[in-house]
């Protein structure tokens, strides 16, 4: 994409305006928020434990909503993410990916081991007041978050939302609890 004059090097990334208060998070934290490589492995390099996928609602098909917890043993729930399959090509021709969407794998990883690299687009990054989600966290406050589509080559896409939660926000530079 191009930058016109007047456009951010971060506006031309999010594809659109920074939000407000984003340049005030601690820089580890905004690097969270940018990267398009798996989150899991970022959440592993970070804290230095395995990332554990606790399901919280799992979908009966494959095109409902699966909502999990990323946690890792030190800090608890530090994600909470929604994932649901996008309708086009690809759809239900693998039941790998139902059985995907209804376990406790991460999702990117686990795409990535079976189809290759993945592309990503549609990417923005957002804050919300929780609680949000009748799954999600119910402790009030606001809540930053991405939102990207996550594809395979052979069609498959899948929108994927990423709320980042308080223990993170510590645990990424903003002091420790």
């Amino acid at each position: 994409m191009k930058r016109g004059l007047g456009t951010s090097p971060v506006e031309t990334i999010l594809e659109g305006p920074v939000p407000e208060g984003f340049f005030l998070l601690p820089g580890p934290f905004r690097m969270l928020l940018g990267l398009d490589g798996t989150l899991t492995r970022s959440l592993t390099f970070l804290s230095g434990e395995g990332v554990e996928v606790e399901p919280v609602l799992l979908p009966d098909a494959p095109d409902g909503i699966r909502k999990v917890y990323l946690r890792v043993p030190s800090f608890g729930r530090l994600v909470f993410a929604r994932t649901r399959l996008l309708p086009g090509q690809g759809l239900g021709e693998d039941p790998w990916i139902a059985t995907l969407m209804r376990g406790d794998l991460a999702i990117g990883q686990s795409m990535e081991a079976r189809y290759g690299p993945l592309l990503k687009d549609e990417f923005s990054v957002f804050s919300v007041l929780a609680p949000f989600d009748p799954h999600g966290p119910q402790e009030r406050g606001e809540i930053w978050a991405r939102s990207y589509r996550m594809r395979t080559r052979e069609g498959l896409s899948l929108r994927i939302e990423e709320f980042f939660l308080p223990p993170l926000l510590r645990l990424a530079g903003a002091g420790f609890p």
